[in-house]
């Protein structure tokens, strides 16, 4: 009896995680400094070869001097969170596949930017700070996916409950990533004269408020793709005034519906990727201050490919949209607004990948706007690694690149795993 009970309790293992302190620094928003310190713990179970549970989640801490940038001036921020990242049970067999919980789940194949990737919300400031996949908040969500052959797997997603998107989770309001205000004074000439006091919209937790999809995967002989459908809420706000045209604004969450289609394949060295988003029920924000409807299609294609310790990937990515009444741009009132961007990474590891450089880059052809990141990684030693990056904003205007043009950052981070 003693054996028995000794030896489950050998077999245990403690969380795996991480311990990351982060310097930052944002000269253009009046010289905006700030120290994050985040502890991440993560344990895996698997009871048996067709459970699996897993249960991560992270305490983060800020100590900031923000700067305020109307009127120019600086606020002390003090704050802290604690947040499940990932509390999910899988059930695999050899046909089905369940997950429950609270996860993430990943859709689109393009490099950072994928239009299809529309389950989970973003935050902001982890996707400039550090890329798309660190960026995705989890959503509570239910995934059963059945494989129909080697080859097809039919995949379908339930989310009851509404998460929305973050500029940062760490005291949102004074966030130098948090452009709300801004696009909203810039939305009508009344409201820039206002201060402006915005009241959230969420929708309830509601059986109507559900959002799903599905998506269709399959290899046909070398190239793999796939057909996907999702219909959801805005995971971002759009400023609308109430009925009666008075502060504060009304941050809303409308509908969108999506159809996509992504595909992979390799010939030779190089790797081939594809994917298509179109936004059959879209919205756009108005500059009188409330939502307009419409549609718009994101398409791009894009190759990598991995030589010794290098890899390097570009993507070309159209967007266009059409609104059911005329929208005041850059170039005046439009119903219709298209643009081109090219999408650009490289790695780079060195010495036995102990050294690392990673380069992002995004540029807006049509707007002439783009981001460019570089993040250097060294392995102080097995279980400690200092990092460096730096973040570039170059011209403005009223894409999503654009609105960040005095977003320019440095940050310093060391990160001790365990």
């Amino acid at each position: 009896m003693v054996v028995c009970l000794l030896v489950p309790a050998s077999a245990q293992t403690r969380p795996t995680g991480d311990v990351t302190v982060t310097a930052d620094y944002l000269p253009n928003r009046n010289r905006t400094s700030e120290l994050r310190a985040r502890v991440f713990a993560e344990e895996v179970f698997d009871p048996t070869p067709r459970w699996l549970f897993t249960l991560s989640g992270f305490a983060e801490g800020l100590l900031a001097r923000r700067g305020v940038q109307q009127p120019p001036s600086h606020t002390d921020v003090a704050t802290a969170i604690v947040r499940v990242q990932d509390g999910s049970a899988r059930y695999t067999t050899s046909r089905f596949d369940l997950l429950a919980g609270f996860s993430r789940v990943v859709w689109g194949r393009l490099d950072e930017v994928q239009p299809t990737d529309v389950v989970n919300p973003l935050d902001v400031s982890r996707f400039f700070f550090e890329g798309r996949s660190e960026a995705r908040l989890p959503v509570g969500l239910i995934r059963a996916r059945a494989f129909l052959s080697e080859g097809a797997t039919l995949e379908g997603v339930y989310v009851p409950f509404f998460r929305r998107g973050r500029f940062d989770q760490l005291d949102e309001p004074t966030s130098p990533f948090n452009i709300e205000a801004s696009v909203l004074a810039a939305g009508e000439d009344g409201a820039a004269a206002l201060p402006i006091a915005t009241r959230q919209r969420e929708p309830p937790a509601a059986f109507r408020n559900a959002q799903g999809g599905a998506r269709f995967s399959a290899t046909t002989g070398r190239l793999d793709w796939s057909v996907s459908a999702y219909r959801g809420f805005e995971p971002f706000g759009f400023g609308a005034l109430p009925e009666a045209a008075v502060v504060p604004i009304d941050i809303v969450y409308p509908r969108f519906t999506m159809i996509g289609g992504d595909f992979e394949t390799v010939r030779g060295p190089w790797g081939l990727r594809g994917e298509v988003a179109a936004f059959v029920e879209d919205n756009f924000q108005h500059q009188a201050l409330k939502v307009v409807g419409g549609s718009s299609i994101d398409a791009g294609a894009g190759v990598d490919r991995k030589a010794g310790d290098y890899r390097i990937s570009g993507s070309v990515l159209v967007h266009h949209e059409s609104y059911d009444e005329p929208i005041l741009r850059e170039d005046g009132l439009q119903r219709t607004r298209s643009e081109v961007s090219l999408i650009l990474s490289a790695d780079r590891s060195f010495a036995a990948e102990r050294y690392q450089v990673r380069t992002f880059g995004v540029y807006n052809a049509t707007e002439t706007s783009a981001f460019l990141r570089a993040i250097a990684t060294a392995k102080l030693r097995d279980n400690v690694s200092l990092e460096g990056s730096a973040g570039w904003f170059a011209g403005e205007g009223g894409t999503v690149i654009g609105r960040f043009s005095d977003s320019d950052f440095g940050y310093v981070r060391v990160k001790y795993y365990f």
